[in-house]
């Protein structure tokens, strides 16, 4: 993986999770509509993500993991590692929240109330989203898009690791279990796996590779404008317009791997200060939205006020560079006991595995990709 282009994938992806923040950071009860105008591009972002998750597991498959033990310890450790901090997060905020501040959740179209232990539950082990029952845990909404995710994950490694016909069957009781949904959206994912091929087969010419890259840009940033073009949507989720997304940031991954093959590399420092930065954007994106309503909360009671602004803001973006390091520490803590449970292992080689597991380095896509 070409260093330039692997730190534009960290700058996307963090600036994909900042959006989202921000855009969630600017309602009436919160900040008053600071920078309210980034808020018509969350759902676009969650496409990107899906975009750029289909790319980085298609090309950690081939290149970092060669079975299914090794890809399966990966994705749990890399899921559950946050996921768990979330889930108790959300818990625990929401929780005194209701009692402190009952105006900001009760009857509120953002907190899921009800039947709290089966939303934890299926959150945990990511099944709130089959048949679409939207069952999010709490006030984090944000948790939607996981459920998908970790399906795609599964069906990807079926598709991958399984041999013969059967995986095929595999395959179709997994989409019955997920129901429609989860197959309407499996283009917009399958389109970055389709990104990483092109892009390992073939390379644009750099005039043409500028070419797309900025005419993908300028149409993503239109995408609000131009989903209404196209718009339509199954089950109360928007199909089309994430189509649209997905084949414009389709566009934008091939051209800008033509774009940054070559040049000189990223200065060292430059090059570890955007993986140090893109490395809290799961956090953020799970952690943000139960901390802007404790903030919101706790904080001034004028939303509009600079005070409240700058603790939403601030103190989310503080607690996630703090988190993140522990996040890190539990996913290896984590992929080894995945890789204990997972591993075929022969009599002779338990010590052996336990070791490398405890010095091997966290999930690829993690750091989003390590360097050649």
């Amino acid at each position: 993986m070409q260093p330039k282009f692997s730190a534009y994938l960290d700058i996307v992806r963090f600036l994909a999770a900042l959006a989202v923040f921000l855009g969630h950071a600017a309602g009436t009860n919160w900040t008053q509509g600071f920078l309210w105008q980034l808020g018509v591009y969350g759902d676009t972002c969650v496409v990107i993500f899906f975009v750029l998750s289909g790319f980085v597991i298609a090309w950690v498959a081939e290149n970092k993991e060669g079975n299914w033990w090794t890809y399966g310890a990966n994705r749990v450790a890399r899921l559950w590692s946050v996921i768990i901090p979330a889930l108790v997060l959300t818990f625990v905020i929401d929780y005194f929240g209701v009692r402190m501040a009952p105006a900001l959740y009760l009857d509120q179209p953002w907190f899921n109330g009800d039947h709290l232990g089966l939303r934890y539950l299926a959150s945990l082990f990511l099944v709130h989203e089959v048949w679409h029952i939207n069952y999010a845990p709490g006030i984090n909404q944000p948790f939607w898009s996981l459920g998908y995710e970790a399906f795609y994950y599964l069906a990807f490694g079926v598709l991958t690791f399984c041999k013969g016909h059967k995986k095929y069957l595999v395959l179709a009781a997994l989409f019955l279990l997920g129901g429609p949904l989860m197959l309407a959206l499996l283009p917009v994912w399958m389109s970055g796996v389709l990104a990483y091929r092109t892009c390992k087969n073939r390379s644009l010419p750099v005039p043409a590779a500028f070419a797309v890259f900025v005419a993908s840009g300028l149409l993503l940033l239109m995408s609000p404008t131009l989903r209404s073009a196209v718009s339509f949507q199954w089950m109360g989720q928007e199909i089309g317009g994430r189509y649209l997304d997905a084949i414009l940031f389709f566009a934008n991954l091939v051209a800008a791997h033509g774009l940054f093959k070559q040049g000189a590399p990223l200065p060292p420092r430059m090059a570890h200060a955007i993986k140090k930065i893109a490395a809290t954007t799961f956090v953020l994106y799970l952690f943000h939205r139960p901390l802007i309503q404790l903030f919101s909360y706790i904080g001034p009671a004028d939303a509009g006020s600079w005070g409240r602004r700058a603790l939403v803001i601030g103190a989310t973006l503080a607690i996630v560079a703090v988190a993140t390091p522990m996040c890190e520490q539990f996913q290896r803590f984590l992929r080894v006991l995945c890789l204990r449970w997972l591993t075929p292992r022969p009599a002779s080689r338990p010590a052996v595995l336990a070791m490398h597991a405890v010095k091997a380095p966290l999930a690829p896509e993690y750091e989003l990709l390590k360097h050649d």
